[in-house]
């Protein structure tokens, strides 16, 4: 039997590692099983734990770490109940927050870490970030005032419609379906017309799915309030920042083709740098609680 099949296996992994505890991260390349999990299996590639490093590092974490991306929130949600039953120690889990104040259970312990929003993406693909990215590319020595509309009109556009759209997320998945979260973002969005989010594919969604609900209706929510940016699905946020990014830089720069990976890269740079200028509270209250854990 491998040695990690066992709690004390599990709790005992860090010293393998020459590290002080191991973080599990949701994301990577490939979904591991639990048991995979408890056999040694994981990644080490992943922008979860780009972003998950640079909020340890510039909140000054001193305990040494080993990343492991385990890509299954299943996988992930059975070592947080470890964790919080006692079962396990020095093994951490950094999470998206995901609709759980909502529809699932949010577990207490500094050992498990939630990102701020429903996911990274919520926290790096912002309206600040998007213009600082867009400025970058630009090869003008000011930004032209009808991109600084463009950017605002895409965005409050988002936002008078972002609630609601959380709203059937939540009401779907207490009704045992999800919304648009198993889809991907760009659905929503065509950069070689305009930013702006294309309204008629959620409706088009709403009919197909309405059908999978016996009998669909909107529930009273519990926990906080509903952020247009940072209660929804994470990839829908990235894709409006990606558009905005790839409209402007077709029309203003002649730039036809933007890596996804290589903006995503510098996004997640930019939020760091953001965090490094001002610290985020947030942040800095789950690396503090860990460290003194």
């Amino acid at each position: 039997m491998p040695f990690t099949r066992t709690t004390s296996g599990l709790s005992n992994l860090h010293l393998f590692y020459d590290s002080d505890i191991i973080v599990f991260t949701e994301g990577g390349t490939q979904t591991f099983t639990l048991q995979e999990i408890e056999e040694g299996k994981y990644s080490t590639n992943s922008v979860d734990i780009k972003f998950w490093k640079n909020i340890f590092d510039i909140n000054g974490l001193e305990k040494k770490v080993s990343f492991r991306a385990i890509g299954s929130k299943t996988a992930s949600k059975s070592i947080c109940e470890k964790i919080v039953n006692g079962e396990i120690h020095n093994i951490v889990v950094a999470k998206d927050r995901d609709l759980d104040e909502y529809v699932d259970t949010i577990y207490i312990s500094p050992f498990i870490l939630y990102t701020k929003g429903y996911s990274w993406e919520n926290d790096v693909f912002i309206k600040d970030l998007t213009y600082e990215q867009i400025e970058n590319m630009l090869l003008t020595a000011e930004t032209p005032d009808e991109v600084n509309s463009i950017i605002d009109k895409v965005f409050n556009d988002f936002k008078r419609i972002g609630k609601n759209l959380a709203k059937l997320e939540i009401m779907f998945r207490k009704n045992g379906v999800k919304f648009i979260s198993d889809m991907n973002g760009e659905r929503f969005f065509n950069a070689k017309t305009h930013a702006l989010i294309n309204k008629e594919q959620f409706f088009q969604v709403l009919k197909e799915k309405k059908v999978l609900l016996d009998k669909p209706r909107m529930t009273t929510f519990s926990g906080p309030s509903i952020c247009p940016f940072m209660t929804n699905y994470g990839k829908l946020l990235e894709a409006l920042s990606m558009t905005v990014i790839s409209y402007i830089c077709k029309r203003f720069c002649n730039i036809k083709s933007i890596p996804k990976d290589i903006i995503t890269i510098s996004m997640i740079e930019r939020f760091a740098n953001k965090i490094k200028r001002v610290r985020d509270e947030y942040y800095f209250n789950l690396v503090t609680n860990l460290q003194n854990a």
